[in-house]
Formats: C-alpha cells, sequence, structure tokens
C-alpha cells in the first residue's frame, strides 16, 4: 500500500543526496584552491575522485532502501545513524582510491575536510529533506482512510497507519463487524451495516479491509459497497500474527500484506516529477506560442459563423474526483443549459462549420494546455467526462471509478488507439475504460511518449468516430 510512495521518496532524497554531495566537492575544491588554504600538487587526478564521490552516493543510494520504511520520520538519533553509515561508506570509497592508486600527491587535508563538510549535509539532509519531499508531494494528495476489520485487528491498523502520516495516508477511523470494538472509541465510526453512509459523510478515500475477518457473503457486499462509493480498496492480512514471519506477498509493509485492485505506478513521487515533466515541456511552447494566434483566428471565424465566447467552459472530475473547470474552444452554437449534457453526434446542428474542422481536427482541445500548465490535467491520461456522463457511466463499467487514480489527460491511451467521439454502445464504453485500466496501472515515461506520437497519427489521419 505505501511501497509506491516509499520508493519514491528514497529516490528523491537518493537524488537529491547525490546532487549535494557532488556539487560540495566541486565547490570545496574550487574554494580552497581559489582561497590558497591547502597547497596541491599538479599530479592528482581530480577526475578521478570525482568518480569515487558519484560511486560512493549510488552506493549510498542504494543503501537507502534499508531505512525506507522510517525515512520521512527520523529522529536526531536515527538520522546520525544513518549518516555514520553514509559517511563510512563515503570514506571505504575515497581512501580506497588513494591506496589502490598509491595517490601520494592528494591532500589527505583535503580529504578530511570534505568528509567533514558532506557529513554535515547528509545530517542536515537526513533530517529535514525526506519530510519536506513527503509534505510537498503528499499534502495535496492525502488518502482519508478507514480501516474495515474486527475490533482488535482495527485498533492494531490504526495505529500502525497513524506514524505513516508524512506519506499522506490519514486514517480518520475504524469500522467493525455488529457488537464488536468499543463503542466509546472516538475512532470507530459505526459497523459494517453502516459502511456505505459512513463513506459517503466522511468524504473517504481508501478503504483498508481485513478480509479474514468476514464470511464470503459479508466481503463481497463489503467489496461492492467501496466500489459503488468509488474508493480504493485494499485488503490486508496479518501474516505476522498468523505465521509469526515477516510477510512476502504482491505488496508488503513490516506485519501487513497488502491486494490492491490496481498497480498505480504514479503514486511514486519520482514518476510523478518524470511526468510533469514531460507535461510543462509539451504544453509551455503550445500555450506560449501556438495557442495565442489560434486564438485570435478562431475568435475571428466565430465573429462570421457563431457569435459569442471564444472558450468553452465546463466542470469535470479529476485526480481523486477533484472537479476543475476544463477550457475548450467553442464549437457549438450558443444554447441553453438543457443541451450541455448531450454528446455530440454525427452531423450535430448545434456545431458550427468550423467548429466541426476544430472538432475533428482536435484543435478544439488546445486550451486544455493552459489546465496542463496550471496542474489540474496531464497531456496524457484518461479523458474526462461529464460530471452527468461519469454518474452513468459508473453503473454501467464497475471499474470507472479508477479513472480518477490519475490526473486526467488531453489524450490517453483509448484515444491513441482511435477511440474517439460519441459513446454509442456500452461495448465503446467497456473498450475505453480498459485502455484507462491498462494506463492506470502500467504507467511509464515511454508509455506517454508513444501515446503523444500515437495520437499524432489519429490527428493527421483522424478515425470516423472523431466528428
Amino acid at each position: 500500500m505505501l511501497k509506491h510512495r516509499q520508493d519514491g521518496l528514497v529516490g528523491l532524497h537518493g537524488t537529491i543526496l547525490l546532487l549535494l554531495v557532488t556539487a560540495a566537492f566541486l565547490g570545496f575544491l574550487v574554494l580552497v584552491e581559489t582561497q590558497g588554504w591547502i597547497e596541491f600538487t599538479t599530479g592528482v587526478n581530480w577526475r578521478l575522485y570525482l568518480v569515487g564521490v558519484l560511486s560512493a552516493m549510488a552506493w549510498i543510494h542504494y543503501s537507502l532502501r534499508g531505512a525506507a520504511e522510517r525515512l520521512g520520520a527520523l529522529n536526531w538519533l536515527e538520522a546520525l545513524r544513518l549518516t555514520a553509515q553514509q559517511l563510512t561508506r563515503l570514506m571505504v570509497v575515497l581512501f580506497t582510491l588513494t591506496f589502490v592508486t598509491k595517490d601520494v600527491d592528494v591532500s589527505r587535508a583535503f580529504l578530511i575536510g570534505f568528509v567533514v563538510l558532506a557529513g554535515a549535509i547528509l545530517l542536515v539532509a537526513n533530517l529535514c529533506l525526506p519530510s519536506f519531499l513527503a509534505n510537498a508531494f503528499f499534502h495535496r494528495q492525502r488518502l482519508r482512510t478507514v480501516v474495515v476489520a474486527s475490533g482488535l485487528e482495527s485498533r492494531r491498523m490504526q495505529a500502525w497507519l497513524t506514524p505513516r502520516g508524512y506519506l499522506g495516508f490519514e486514517p480518520i477511523g475504524y469500522i467493525t463487524p455488529e457488537g464488536e470494538g468499543d463503542e466509546g472509541d472516538p475512532m470507530r465510526l459505526g459497523t459494517v451495516a453502516q459502511l456505505r453512509g459512513i463513506l459517503l459523510e466522511h468524504g473517504v478515500d481508501q478503504v483498508v479491509f481485513a478480509h479474514a475477518d468476514f464470511d464470503r457473503q459479508t466481503r463481497s457486499d463489503i467489496i461492492r459497497c467501496v466500489e459503488q462509493a468509488r474508493c480504493r480498496i485494499r485488503l490486508f492480512v496479518n501474516m505476522n500474527s498468523l505465521f509469526g514471519a515477516q510477510p512476502t506477498a504482491i505488496e508488503h509493509n513490516e506485519n501487513y500484506a497488502f491486494a490492491a485492485s490496481t498497480a498505480e505506478p504514479l503514486d511514486n513521487p519520482l514518476n510523478r516529477v518524470l511526468k510533469r515533466s514531460l507535461d510543462i515541456v509539451v504544453a509551455l511552447p503550445i500555450v506560449l506560442f501556438v495557442l495565442p494566434p489560434l486564438t485570435v483566428l478562431v475568435w475571428i471565424v466565430q465573429r462570421i459563423q457563431s457569435p459569442g465566447p471564444v472558450f468553452y467552459q465546463q466542470m469535470r472530475s479529476g485526480l481523486n474526483r477533484q472537479r476543475f473547470s476544463i477550457y475548450k474552444f467553442r464549437t457549438m452554437h450558443v444554447y441553453g443549459d438543457k443541451t450541455r449534457a448531450k454528446q455530440a453526434t454525427q452531423g450535430d446542428a448545434r456545431v458550427y462549420p468550423f467548429g466541426r474542422f476544430l472538432r475533428r481536427s482536435s484543435l478544439d482541445e488546445l486550451p486544455q494546455f493552459v489546465n496542463v500548465i496550471f496542474g489540474s490535467m496531464s497531456v496524457s491520461g484518461p479523458r474526462p467526462h461529464l460530471l452527468e456522463h461519469d454518474e452513468e457511466f459508473s453503473k454501467l463499467v464497475n471499474a470507472y471509478y479508477k479513472r480518477h487514480f490519475v490526473k486526467p489527460g488531453i489524450t490517453g491511451l483509448a484515444q491513441s488507439k482511435g477511440f474517439r467521439g460519441e459513446v454509442v454502445e456500452s461495448s465503446h464504453l467497456t473498450d475505453r475504460v480498459h485502455y484507462d485500466m491498462l494506463y492506470v496501472a502500467n504507467w511509464s515515461f515511454a508509455l506517454d511518449v508513444s501515446i503523444l506520437v500515437n495520437t499524432v497519427r489519429q490527428i493527421v489521419k483522424p478515425p470516423r468516430s472523431a466528428y
């Protein structure tokens, strides 16, 4: 459950440590040489020692995996221990280099001074950087979490989740079978029979569920109820209490093994940085250089064919069902609200002539790059539907809500495969949701790039469903 977030935090922390210590080595070398504090000889191969620093930091980066489960909440003693381990690795690499190369020209005073400087940097970074990164990445994407289990197991899981709040998990209480749990406990929200109301009342994002504590019918009812509420659901078993051993499962943390209905690579903050970087690289030039002249052209043609506002704005549901305003070039004549929830059809009289070209070429979607810059959308991801259609489609396809586990996109895997236009049959919706689920579970940087390339092909030669 926490693995992607923990791994991402470790990856970012290790990468920043590498950059900081490498910059400190180069800066300290320039400063010492400029100020003349140490007399260097001309025979020192500083490039070799720079490679040594990089190698040591790569070793340190790899070893951070052992501290993953506590990295964002280290106290002074834990940070000192971690820093001591890291300094030991750094000194082993540097002084092994001097021994193996029999380098008598390098200044031992410089190396010792650098190690002291690196130790100070590592200590401060280990204490402050993980919590800063966790707050930056997870504060706005907190998952309000409810535990559903027997009274004893609920309290155990609640206690286990609470100190991991820095990863964005916010345990708000637990639910027990009828007749179990302390009714005076303020964290006890109610019984399984009240589950649906509790999920809606408290705006729950995630349910952690001990399936072994319930019979088959109750388990099935709980899972159906959680999915209808469009929440994440994760099943857990306290493997340590069952077998007396560390769990080995699809995903595990300490005593708990978790099975999720779908993988979420974009829960890893390192992956989110890569995706956001691609978004900015693609969206910024379009917003700065393509959108302004195109907006002027659309405005001029609209004045002739269909006077009214240049842009069309609608509320859509995005990441974790958060609502946002989506922008498009207006392609229809100005009508009242009564037609807003109706999909465009082939030969739709509401679409003015130039608007038809904008829709078929997908140029009407270009203002959404502004949404990408603002962060409410991504260049690629599941296409956001009308709020009314979200409600309608979620009743037709049980897994539909999983589309909201990632940011919606201007284009998506389904669109790159040619699934565009009106949803006429239920199979059209099922196919699109199928590709959306593949995207959520299998995201990669390469997948995003391939989607963009294939989307360009779809624009050059649009399918018949694009109208």
